[in-house]
């Protein structure tokens, strides 16, 4: 019984491979082990083979922390399509692994480890920051110009 179930487990793949089957190539946001931003929230993967929270919101651009708090490796492997490039292999016990989004929707992860009840999901609203206004050397729109007074000599007498 306990092989089957091992075999199951393992019949994910390798974590962190090309992402799911039918993936179109393009990635919800990005993951690193540390620089992407002071978490804005953090999950925790623990030693009770759960994620704490289970259930999560957070805004575009946000950076989410998953913590391994236990004493057992732990991944976190995202579930959808285009969500692939956002998978961490390993996550070692005291070990941090950062997300940040680009896109809004709901994600769903799990620890393929030890699947399938240690799972969670994130659901991630707003929208992409406007791209930065660029400088330009034109009159601001509505701008009236300001006549300027010019002397004129008075006639010489």
């Amino acid at each position: 019984m306990c092989v089957a179930i091992a075999l199951i487990a393992c019949g994910n793949g390798v974590p962190g491979g090309s992402g799911p089957s039918g993936s179109t190539g393009k990635c919800n946001g990005s993951a690193a082990v540390s620089g992407l931003g002071t978490a804005g929230m953090t999950i925790d993967a623990t030693d009770n083979l759960v994620f704490a929270p289970a259930s999560s919101t957070a805004q575009v651009g946000e950076v989410v922390e998953f913590k391994n708090t236990g004493s057992v490796e732990h991944n976190v492997t995202f579930q959808d399509s285009d969500d692939g490039c956002l998978t961490d292999a390993a996550l070692d016990p005291g070990a941090s692994w950062q997300v940040k989004f680009t896109a809004a929707g709901t994600f769903n992860y799990l620890c393929t480890i030890h699947a399938p009840n240690m799972k969670g999901e994130i659901t991630v609203s707003g929208s992409a920051a406007p791209p930065a206004a660029s400088a330009s050397a034109s009159a601001s729109p509505g701008a009236t110009p300001t006549p300027t007074a010019t002397a004129t000599p008075a006639p010489a007498t």
